[in-house]
């Protein structure tokens, strides 16, 4: 049976992680081990200051209080109790699309499963009246975790890099057979809103960071775009920050 470890950003009690554990129970061993609190926008982070501590919760889950990359890390070298075929991120609270991987604790924990060279999936559900979303705030977990299953049944992901990270987002809608997938490029949300700003009576302000209520249009092969659609959204993805045109040579800066 396939063994897979699953983690997480919204944390260990998140409903998203359950959902994911109920749908995937019986098909496969599983293994949780996810942060003690919500750490989304934790990104790639890791803990170096301070030790991690572990606790084993009634349902089996392990909670770390440390980062969602600390988790997979942890899990795979010290607390699963065996090592994973695949490593599953998710269902997060939102899609994880454009600029918001470098954000995201959901891809950034399935990340560092790939930089361990273990392949990996980061599953995320639309909300918010995000693309795919537009009339709801509450995401549609079931049907993230309904896609992952049929994903994992007919599809022989073995057979993938496991540099490479499958980063899929799923509409609001039900799943059903008719539910369309398409492997995307990475859109563009455009630059981000200023900050939400709020002053006391006293002339003390604070910060919150917004969302993006306006975005440019995307092409037709973006996440962006297919999640508008309502269709699913699998955007392989890997940590490669070189810019190709150093690699062959025609980077160059003009000089004063």
């Amino acid at each position: 049976m396939l063994k897979i470890l699953l983690s997480n950003d919204d944390g260990f009690d998140a409903p998203g992680l359950k959902v994911l554990y109920e749908t995937l129970e019986g098909f496969a061993d599983l293994f949780v081990v996810a942060p003690a609190i919500n750490s989304s926008g934790a990104g790639c982070s890791i803990t170096t200051n301070s030790p991690m501590q572990v606790t084993e919760h009634s349902n089996g889950f392990v909670s770390v209080t440390g980062k969602p990359a600390d988790c997979v890390y942890l899990g795979i070298h010290e607390l699963s109790p065996w090592q994973p075929d695949l490593v599953i991120s998710g269902v997060n609270l939102g899609a994880n699309m454009g600029e918001d991987l470098l954000y995201s604790g959901t891809v950034g924990a399935a990340l560092e499963a790939a930089g361990l060279d273990y392949p990996s999936i980061a599953i995320s559900a639309a909300a918010f009246h995000q693309p795919g979303s537009k009339d709801h705030m509450e995401p549609n977990y079931t049907t993230a975790a309904k896609v992952v299953l049929d994903i994992l049944k007919n599809y022989k992901l073995e057979t993938i890099d496991p540099s490479l990270v499958l980063n899929i987002n799923t509409p609001n809608i039900e799943f059903s057979a008719d539910l369309e997938y398409k492997f995307t490029t990475i859109g563009s949300w455009g630059f981000r809103n200023p900050p939400h700003v709020i002053e006391d009576n006293e002339g003390t302000k604070t910060y919150w960071t917004t969302h993006r209520d306006l975005y440019p249009d995307n092409d037709e092969q973006s996440d962006i775009f297919t999640l508008e659609k309502n269709m699913v959204s699998i955007s392989p993805i890997y940590p490669n920050f070189s810019v190709k045109e150093v690699l062959n040579g025609s980077f160059t800066i003009e000089k004063r």
